[in-house]
């Protein structure tokens, strides 16, 4: 009866994990209070998630990464990195994955994109390139990155804690560096022979290539005397002159989507007008109608001499934002900047942009001042593109930042204190020695990761306890058993990858963990090769964009769409697949 409980729990967080219809950190908790609830582990078991080592640690790093980017400590390595690739399209990827592989090895994959993305979409500028062919190695790389070190990325350090609970045994800060590096550099040369043909390019338009030339869609209200009134919408010229579309027409209560090139306008018409942003600013001087977001928010306060910048600003996770409206948080009297538009998920949002629930990966489409832009970067979680720098915090701490990164790493890796005691240690420092302030460091953990593996983490204790990994990998035994530990390893490898593909990678590990162990005790051989499987496959996965963080922040400002994914990751999935179920075996002896 157990068993039958923890498979339907099972079966039913992969499918909200999929579909995305609930939060993943709200299903976490659900999955947790379930098992609860169901009696399959006590009370205490189920909340010791969040005290788990594995999730201290995970939380010290967010820590421990934001203090080296808001330090802006590895900047001036990341762009002399970058400044070696030239003009040339294939030494860009090739310096971009160097740059964000090396940098993700030792702070969160997340972090490593989000710092390096504005001197990438620069690169992209100065080299007439579009974006799409540059951010998707980045992230790409970030991911690939992390699978050379212990701390590079929670599948790591949570496998390392769940191997250390079951066996005794754990791996060291480098022990996974020589496959680390051996699939980086893989990556690397997949990406430069082949996914480089495949990367979407996406260049069109007429605005700037700073701000990533994609078309967006801005909503916008016929004023009394404009003399687009009484006119149709194929004689007022907006598409003509402008290059626009309109998407749909609001009068009053009743929508027009797709309208008649025959309609007529009327003053008080609410229009949304596909197109770049610099034909929709254009319209907007000379045709007599305003941003809506702009009318009803007037921007107060900007002189003259303020210089005025039209710049894309992608929402990352830490961002207060998230999940809420842009009327929620009254953001054109907050900030004193215009929305524009929307950008998600490789499109733009055909919705009142008030009214749009703000998403991780958005990317809003800003018109404001450059100080007020600047702003917006440095201290609401935004990652501004384009040619507007986002000012450090503490340049000067950039040093100390450093030092303390490689005290850690020191210490974890001569054994002199366990990852999970340097971590935190470290995360301490950083904020004692002012590389960032106590309210910087709370923001910078991602809490609905924290929550989300907290919350997984008994469902694997349940899976143990009643019996269901023991079933499930006697399932996977009965598959592919007979031909050997090796071909078992390359399933697992392989199941690791098509759930991360569709589900948090933290939680895959997670759940796939006691798969693993129990895998290795009917094959009566040694764990670790199996544990290493489990982290790298949930570590770099690049099947979908929500199989990674990383993946979804790049998706918007590199107008990437769900299929762009599928055609560059599946085969560089395979191209790792391969080398590691090779290697492994190889590096970590059954």
């Amino acid at each position: 009866m157990d068993i039958t409980l923890v498979l339907i729990i099972l079966a039913g967080a992969i499918l909200l994990y999929a579909t995305e219809w609930i939060r993943m950190d709200l299903v976490s908790l659900m999955v947790l209070l379930a098992v609860a609830l169901c009696g399959l582990v006590s009370p205490e078991d189920a909340f010791s998630g969040f005290a788990n080592p594995a999730v201290i640690t995970v939380a010290a790093m967010f820590v421990l990464s934001a203090g080296l980017t808001h330090t802006g400590a590895l900047g001036p390595l990341g762009e002399k990195l970058l400044r070696f690739a030239g003009d040339s399209e294939t030494r860009m990827i090739a310096a971009i994955m160097v740059a964000s592989g090396l940098f993700s090895a030792f702070i969160n994959n997340i972090g490593a994109t989000a710092m390096l993305m504005p001197l990438v979409t620069a690169v992209a500028h100065k080299g007439r390139l579009s974006p799409s062919k540059l951010l998707m190695p980045l992230a790409f790389g970030s991911l690939l990155g992390g699978v050379c070190t212990l701390i590079g990325t929670p599948p790591n350090i949570l496998v390392n804690e769940l191997m250390h609970e079951h066996t005794g045994r754990g791996f060291g800060m480098f022990t996974f560096s020589p496959l680390g590096l051996i699939l980086l550099t893989g990556g690397i040369l997949f990406m430069l022979l082949a996914g480089r043909r495949l990367l979407p390019d996406r260049k069109g338009g007429t605005l700037t290539e700073a701000y990533q030339v994609k078309n967006y869609i801005s909503e916008v209200a016929i004023l009394e005397d404009s003399p687009l009134a009484n006119k149709t919408i194929a004689a007022s010229g907006i598409e003509r002159d402008f290059g626009l579309k309109v998407r749909a027409l609001f009068r009053g209560s009743v929508k027009y989507p797709h309208p008649h090139r025959n309609r007529k306008l009327r003053a008080g018409d609410v229009l949304f007008l596909e197109g770049d942003p610099s034909g929709i600013l254009k319209v907007r001087e000379k045709k007599g109608i305003a941003l809506v977001q702009e009318a009803e928010h007037p921007l107060m306060g900007i002189s003259k001499k303020d210089e005025v910048v039209v710049v894309e600003a992608a929402l990352t996770p830490t961002s207060e934002m998230v999940g809420k409206t842009l009327r929620d948080v009254r953001f054109a009297d907050t900030h004193g900047l215009t929305v524009l538009a929307i950008w998600r998920k490789g499109a733009p949002v055909i919705r009142k942009v008030d009214h749009v629930a703000l998403r991780f990966g958005d990317v809003l489409l800003l018109q404001g001042t450059r100080d007020r832009a600047v702003h917006l970067g440095r201290d609401h979680g935004f990652l501004l593109l384009g040619d507007v720098d986002r000012v450090p915090f503490r340049p000067r701490r950039g040093p100390v930042a450093i030092l303390i990164l490689l005290g850690v790493i020191a210490a974890a890796s001569t054994g002199l204190f366990p990852i999970m005691i340097a971590a935190p240690t470290g995360a301490l420092l950083m904020v004692l020695l002012r590389c960032l302030n106590i309210k910087d460091a709370y923001e910078a953990i991602d809490w609905s990761i924290i929550v989300l593996i907290a919350g997984t983490l008994p469902l694997g204790i349940a899976m143990e306890r009643s019996g269901a990994a023991r079933l499930l990998a006697e399932q996977l035994l009965e598959l592919l058993g007979s031909f050997g530990p090796w071909t078992v390893l390359a399933g697992l490898f392989l199941l690791t990858f098509l759930l991360t593909a569709v589900m948090s990678n933290a939680a895959t590990a997670v759940l796939i963990a006691p798969i693993a162990f129990e895998t290795s005790q009917h094959l009566e051989v040694a764990p670790e090769p199996f544990y290493m499987a489990v982290a790298v496959a949930a570590s770099a996965s690049f099947l979908t964009p929500i199989s990674h963080q990383s993946n979804a922040l790049v998706m918007g400002p590199g107008g990437y769409r769900f299929a762009d994914y599928i055609r560059v990751g599946l085969p560089l999935n395979l191209v790792i697949w391969i080398i590691a179920t090779v290697l492994i075996p190889v590096l970590f002896p059954f």
